[in-house]
Order: structure tokens, then C-alpha cells, then sequence
């Protein structure tokens, strides 16, 4: 089933991102900031969990146009809900009466991640990239998170 997030559910959420961080990155969380951007995106956006799940992202005007985007900030399930959550961000844009929706992926997500965006009617709007520079651990360094146990 997926709800909206509360606050109750923070620490639901941070184990997640824990999970997605040391699965894909392995740079230490800052965790007192993490929970003031998902406190954000709960109180002033849109926060989606399932049982294992968590999309959640905040409302921007678009920098040119009279323009109204939700984006997806963070997106990450270990139940299987990915697109069920997805279905449920798209709703809550809707509702909210937003003129975009936008999400993005990991460059080494699969490619039916792109199919699947496509079918559901999204369209590859940019690339994306990356340079660390000056960071205080290199994306190599093993994985940082506190135990919320």
C-alpha cells in the first residue's frame, strides 16, 4: 500500500536512503541534512512510502517558462513498489494541478527503467553529469551509516 509519509516515518526513510547510499554511492550520509530535506520534502513537497519504499520530491517553478514542476528528489524501493510509487507521484503532481513531472534515474539503472518512464508517457529531457571535486571522500570509500537500531 502506498501513503503519504509523516514525519513518524522518518527513520523508515533514512534506513532507505542508507541502503541506497551504500548501494550506489558509499559517501558518508550527512544525516542531520538528509533529515531536514526529507522533513522538506514531507511538509512542503510530495513523500511517498510503501513497506520497503520511498519517492519523494518537492514543487519548483521552472527557471524560463510560467511553469510548474514537481521533482523527484529521491526515489528508492526494496518491495517491488517502484512504479506503484511512481503512479503515486504522478497522482499527487496531478492533483496539485503541476504542468511537469519530472524524475530521473541512475546511469546505471536498466534500460526498461527508460522504457517504462516512455510508456507511462515521459520523455528524456536532459543528460546529466557529474565532476567531484574538492570532495573529503572519494566515491570509493567505504560505506558510513550509523545503525538507527
Amino acid at each position: 500500500m502506498i501513503r503519504p509519509a509523516t514525519l513518524e516515518d522518518m527513520t523508515n526513510i533514512i534506513a532507505l536512503i542508507h541502503t541506497f547510499n551504500d548501494k550506489y554511492f558509499g559517501i558518508p550520509v550527512n544525516l542531520k541534512k538528509t533529515m531536514e530535506m526529507v522533513a522538506w520534502i514531507i511538509e512542503d513537497g510530495v513523500g511517498l512510502l510503501s513497506d520497503r519504499g520511498f519517492i519523494g520530491g518537492v514543487y519548483v517553478n521552472d527557471l524560463i517558462r510560467d511553469w510548474t514542476i514537481l521533482q523527484e528528489l529521491g526515489w528508492y524501493s526494496e518491495d517491488k513498489s517502484g512504479i506503484k510509487l511512481l503512479d503515486a507521484f504522478i497522482q499527487a503532481g496531478r492533483d496539485h494541478g503541476v504542468d511537469e513531472v519530472r524524475v530521473c534515474t541512475l546511469e546505471t539503472s536498466s534500460a526498461i527503467a527508460g522504457r517504462i518512464l516512455q510508456r507511462k508517457g515521459f520523455a528524456p529531457l536532459e543528460t546529466s553529469y557529474r565532476l567531484i571535486t574538492g570532495a573529503k571522500q572519494c566515491p570509493q570509500s567505504p560505506p558510513s551509516s550509523p545503525s538507527l537500531a
